[in-house]
């Protein structure tokens, strides 16, 4: 029985770290790291049954393409991202973003989606909840047959 919980232990120590390598290395193809802050966030903590992975908030509006300026419930209907709007005001011009002493400069384009965080990501848990089914099923077995002899 120890064995088996170390096998789990193992088992899901090793999901875990497969997936934050994944979403590290996403991030870095889709060129979201400027500070560090969000690739450096990762972190895992693990349980014989049970799997918890935390990073910076921020990364889901770098993968849905939102942030400042993007409300719940406005249908969508940004005055910012309308070309009219972005000549008049001069965003769609590259400009420093950030205090006097550093920042950067922004590409005057609108944001876009760079989807680090995907669909993929539900397959992935749908492959390791069935992992996990299957490994209790067979524990549950053989404690059934240990009982009966």
């Amino acid at each position: 029985m120890a064995d088996e919980v170390k096998n789990q232990k193992e088992y899901i120590k090793a999901w875990t770290d497969m997936m934050i390598d994944i979403w590290e290395e996403k991030i870095i193809k889709h060129n979201l790291v400027r500070t560090g802050s969000m690739l450096s966030s990762f972190s895992s903590s693990t349980s014989s049954d049970s799997a918890l992975i935390k990073w910076a908030g921020y990364g889901l509006y770098q993968a849905f393409g939102t942030g400042r300026g993007y409300d719940r419930g406005n249908g969508g209907d940004l005055e910012f991202l309308d070309p009219e709007y972005r000549r008049e005001n001069r965003l769609d011009r590259p400009r420093k973003v950030g205090p006097a002493w550093g920042g950067y400069k922004t590409s005057g384009k609108p944001r876009k989606r760079r989807n680090w965080y995907s669909h993929k990501l539900y397959t992935s848990l749908e492959v390791f909840r069935k992992a996990m089914t299957d490994i209790y099923a067979h524990e549950v077995i053989n404690t059934i047959v240990e009982e009966l002899k």
